[in-house]
């Protein structure tokens, strides 16, 4: 680090005190006539000081300012041992405000604190804004800037008074320096290497000591807010409306963040009051630079578990002992950033929990979201494997267990298996449990093993590639219900994680609903041939009986052209007939299907001798209101006995 020596100019005589505080006696203390005072006013004049530095030739050139008002600001200066055209500069003997300084020149290296006071911008200060924009007009950039300048050249500049180059000297006298002094070597590369080097290497041990001081993030925020308000004038009341402002507005009392208006409403101020609280508070904690070991160290641990919950996050800085409070995030950043480095995190709301992730990487989360609630929505359950496979995930090269901790925002999320590979989530809209709720609509108990079947083959839900013991904690979950064995009992058809009624307000589809109605009014089992004869009756197309038996849950195949209705036990009391193929037959659209008869099981004959009898029982025709028969090979036969 480069070492700054300082060539210490020494004044063996000071400017009179006496005289240096008549000089900043400001006019509205003085008895005077309003004439006077407007006129005065109007010129930016406010103090003594600033009076004498004008000629009674120049007063006479001000508007409203006539013989009267100068003789009586001559009788107010010379009251004060003063004279309107002054001179105020460094090599005059006579002047009252300094006077000749001898010259003994002492190298001395300054100390690394003093060095860090020297390199500070002016926005690091508390020097007003007038005095900054002086000095930079003087090509001063930095405090240590300041010496090479003299009040001479200050004095020079119309728009700056006595009062703002007391105020500059001041400043430097309190680091124990003064106009003429030089710093060696100093220089712009010089002055912003040292501030890299220095203000890490001081940060390092202020940072430790400030750590074991505050140790809580609540402590800290409260003693930077109140340094920064320790460099203003301000009414006691005002600082602490400020503080009581930036509070509220960033949450650093763990209070939500509140609104200008929530604000103003408690002060009985406009928002544009409590805007200009803000940012003054604001400015100073610019000026400030406070140093913040504690909330770094939170934007550390938070850095390293990207993406992250609010809630999580907050949990582990309780653990860790480093607040006793509930944080909103997002305000923390904003109120970091106002005075600090830029923070590479992005807070986020989704489904109503706040998530932090990079910035860079939030688009892409909400694309996987976006994914992931349509594929619950066709599919009912999903994978994180699945997940993975997301163009998004892998050009971000997003990690898996990231992805874990996005999925489980979801409402009612749940886990399907030991590993935490499945899972599901509630769904306005989920297919899955709209086919189960269809089958538990059917009947209340139904085969597992025959569910399942029917609904991996099931034409519109994507690859189905879990297993039975996935969906049967699914429908655990999903419905209220009661697994035994192989078989569950619906105690409701109502799905838990969705709300979706289908068609109409119906789960069920019309056509769907008819084909019911047959099974309940001719069955409970109907082959092919019966099934599409009764669906023609009711309006119901080849076409979509065909997808229907095929696909919906409402039905279960049990040998080749042989459907039942899901869920249904068949009687266990077996009534038989018979019917011989070599008796007279009738077109079944002269018959009729008799409703609400238990079917019969079938022993065929052919001229008296004894065929086979069908494997399922049949629906009892009714023939010319007469007899009745059964419909086999696209006739129908009476029966014989």
């Amino acid at each position: 680090m480069t070492k700054i020596f300082l060539k210490k100019k020494y004044s063996e005589n000071t400017a009179h005190d006496e005289i240096k505080n008549q000089l900043l006696i400001n006019l509205n203390d003085l008895e005077l006539s309003v004439r006077a005072r407007n006129s005065l006013t109007d010129q930016g004049i406010t103090t003594l000081g600033d009076l004498v530095a004008y000629t009674e030739h120049d007063l006479r050139r001000f508007p409203k300012m006539g013989r009267t008002t100068i003789d009586e600001l001559k009788n107010i200066l010379d009251h004060h041992s003063l004279y309107l055209g002054m001179e105020i500069k460094l090599d005059d003997e006579k002047t009252v405000i300094t006077q000749k300084i001898d010259e003994k020149e002492n190298l001395i290296e300054l100390s690394k604190e003093k060095v860090l006071e020297l390199i500070k911008d002016f926005d690091e200060t508390s020097l007003s804004q007038r005095s900054k924009n002086a000095l930079r007009n003087l090509n001063c950039f930095y405090i240590g800037d300041i010496l090479k300048v003299n009040r001479e050249e200050l004095f020079r500049i119309n728009a700056l008074g006595y009062k703002s180059i007391l105020e500059i000297e001041e400043y430097i006298n309190k680091l124990d320096l003064k106009f003429g002094d030089v710093l060696e070597p100093w220089d712009k590369n010089i002055i912003l290497n040292l501030r890299k080097d220095l203000r890490d290497e001081i940060s390092d041990n202020s940072r430790q000591e400030l750590l074991n001081q505050d140790k809580l993030l609540e402590i800290e925020l409260q003693r930077i807010l109140n340094e920064s308000m320790g460099l203003t004038k301000k009414d006691p009341q005002i600082k602490e409306r400020v503080i009581d402002v930036l509070n509220s507005r960033f949450g650093l009392d763990g209070s939500p963040a509140k609104t200008l208006e929530i604000i103003g409403q408690k002060y009985n101020v406009t928002r544009e009051r409590i805007r200009q609280n803000q940012q003054y508070g604001l400015r100073k904690l610019k000026i400030l630079k406070p140093i913040t070991p504690i909330l770094d160290k939170i934007f550390e641990i938070l850095d390293q578990s990207l993406p992250i919950t609010e809630i999580e996050l907050n949990k582990i800085l309780k653990e860790k002992g480093l607040t006793e409070l509930e944080w909103d995030f997002k305000g923390l950043q904003d109120f970091y950033e106002s005075f600090s480095f830029k923070q590479d995190f992005y807070v986020s709301k989704i489904n109503n929990i706040k998530v932090i992730s990079k910035s860079s990487i939030d688009n892409a989360f909400r694309e996987v979201m976006k994914n992931v609630r349509k594929r619950i929505s066709n599919s009912g359950l999903m994978s994180l494997s699945e997940c993975m496979k997301f163009k998004e995930v892998n050009f971000n090269n997003i990690k898996k267990e990231s992805v874990k901790k996005f999925v489980q925002t979801m409402p009612l999320f749940s886990w399907l298996d030991d590993q935490e590979e499945w899972f599901t989530f509630y769904s306005t809209r989920n297919r899955l449990s709209n086919l189960v709720s269809k089958a538990a609509l059917a009947t209340d108990k139904i085969n597992l093993t025959s569910l399942f079947e029917k609904i991996k083959n099931y034409h519109r839900l994507e690859d189905v590639n879990y297993d039975k013991k996935i969906f049967n904690i699914f429908c655990e979950i999903c419905f209220e219900c009661e697994v035994y064995k192989d078989e569950i009992k619906f105690l409701s058809p109502n799905s838990k994680l969705s709300n979706y009624e289908g068609y109409k307000g119906n789960i069920v589809a019309p056509n769907e609903q008819k084909m019911i109605e047959i099974f309940n009014f001719y069955g409970p089992i109907l082959d092919w041939k019966d099934l599409r004869y009764l669906s023609s009756l009711n309006n119901v197309s080849e076409a979509s009986l065909n997808m229907i038996m095929q696909f919906s849950v409402l039905f279960q195949r049990i040998d080749k052209a042989t459907y039942i209705l899901s869920g249904i036990k068949l009687d266990k009391v077996k009534e038989t007939t018979k019917i011989d193929l070599m008796t007279a037959n009738f077109k079944i659209e002269k018959c009729a299907y008799i409703k609400n008869q238990n079917q019969v099981y079938v022993e065929i004959y052919n001229n008296n001798s004894y065929l086979k009898t069908l494997a399922y029982p049949k629906t009892l025709v009714e023939i010319d209101n007469q007899m009745k028969g059964i419909f086999h090979e696209g006739k129908v036969f009476p029966i014989i006995s």
